[in-house]
C-alpha cells in the first residue's frame, strides 16, 4: 500500500494555484468558520454539556465532548456526530488535490499541527487507506487528495472510520458513565460559575498565544503564494 501512495505521487499537482480565488474561499471560510466555532464551543462546554449535549456535539464532535454527551439518544447521536466529524474533511481532501504538498505544509504551520503532522505523512506513506480509516484529520485528508486517491474510496473509508470511532466513544462513554455524569452534574450544579471559568480559559489561551496558528482568512495569501517558509526555519528534518 506504501508502494501505491509512492507512485500516485509522481502525480500530484504542482506548486501553481490551480483554483480561482472565490472558488478557494468556498471551501477554506467554511474550514475558518467552524474552527472559531469549536473555539466557541470550547469556552460553553460547562453549559452546553450540562443543558445542551446534542447542541455540544453538532458544534464540535471532539472526543471529550462526545464522551460528556451522557443525555442523547444512540441514532442521533451517532448520525450528529459522524455528520460533524466528517464535514470538512472532503474539503481538505480538494485542497490537497489542487495545492499539492503546499496544502499539507499550510496545513501544518497555519493551523499549528508540527510534529503531529510529520507523523500522520509517516503513517499515510506506509498505509494510505488505514490512515484514512483511522486518523482522518486534516493532514490525512489532505494527503489523500495529494496522491490522488479515488474520492470515493476516500469518503467510504472515511465515512467508516468515523463511525468505528463515534461508536467506540458511546462505548466508551457508557463504560465510564459514573464518573462523567458526575462531572456533567458539578457543571449543571455550578452552571455560571464553570462557564464563567471556561471562558476565562480559552480566552486567556488565545490571549497567551496559544491558538494563534488557528486558521484565518489572512493566511489564504500565503496558501496561493506558498511563502510561509520563514515559519517553517525551526521544522526538523525528517
Amino acid at each position: 500500500m506504501g508502494e501505491d501512495v509512492e507512485q500516485e505521487e509522481e502525480h500530484a499537482p504542482d506548486d501553481g494555484p490551480r483554483l480561482p480565488r472565490k472558488k478557494l474561499l468556498l471551501i477554506v471560510v467554511p474550514i475558518i468558520v467552524l474552527a472559531v466555532v469549536g473555539t466557541v464551543t470550547t469556552a460553553l462546554t460547562p453549559a452546553l454539556a450540562a443543558r445542551h449535549p446534542l447542541l455540544l456535539i453538532a458544534l464540535e464532535a471532539r472526543n471529550r465532548n462526545l464522551i460528556l454527551a451522557r443525555e442523547v439518544d444512540v441514532l442521533p447521536f451517532i448520525l450528529i456526530a459522524t455528520f460533524r466529524r466528517v464535514l470538512t474533511d472532503p474539503l481538505y481532501y480538494i485542497l490537497g488535490r489542487f495545492y499539492g504538498d503546499r496544502a499539507v505544509r499550510w496545513l501544518e504551520v497555519k493551523a499549528g499541527l508540527g510534529s503531529y503532522a510529520r507523523m500522520m505523512e509517516r503513517i499515510f506513506k506506509k498505509a494510505s487507506f488505514p490512515a484514512v480509516f483511522f486518523f482522518p484529520g486534516a493532514i490525512v485528508c489532505a494527503l489523500a487528495g495529494v496522491v490522488g486517491m479515488r474520492f470515493a474510496a476516500f469518503m467510504a473509508l472515511n465515512i467508516a472510520g468515523t463511525l468505528f470511532a463515534v461508536i467506540s466513544l458511546k462505548v466508551f462513554g457508557d463504560a465510564v458513565a459514573s464518573p462523567v455524569e458526575a462531572i456533567v452534574a458539578f457543571f449543571d450544579r455550578n452552571l455560571v460559575v464553570t462557564t464563567a471559568i471556561s471562558i476565562t480559559l480559552v480566552l486567556l489561551s488565545i490571549w497567551a498565544g496559544r491558538l494563534e496558528n488557528k486558521l484565518s482568512m489572512k493566511d489564504i495569501d500565503s496558501l496561493e503564494s506558498g511563502d510561509f517558509d520563514d515559519e517553517e526555519a525551526d521544522r526538523p528534518s525528517d
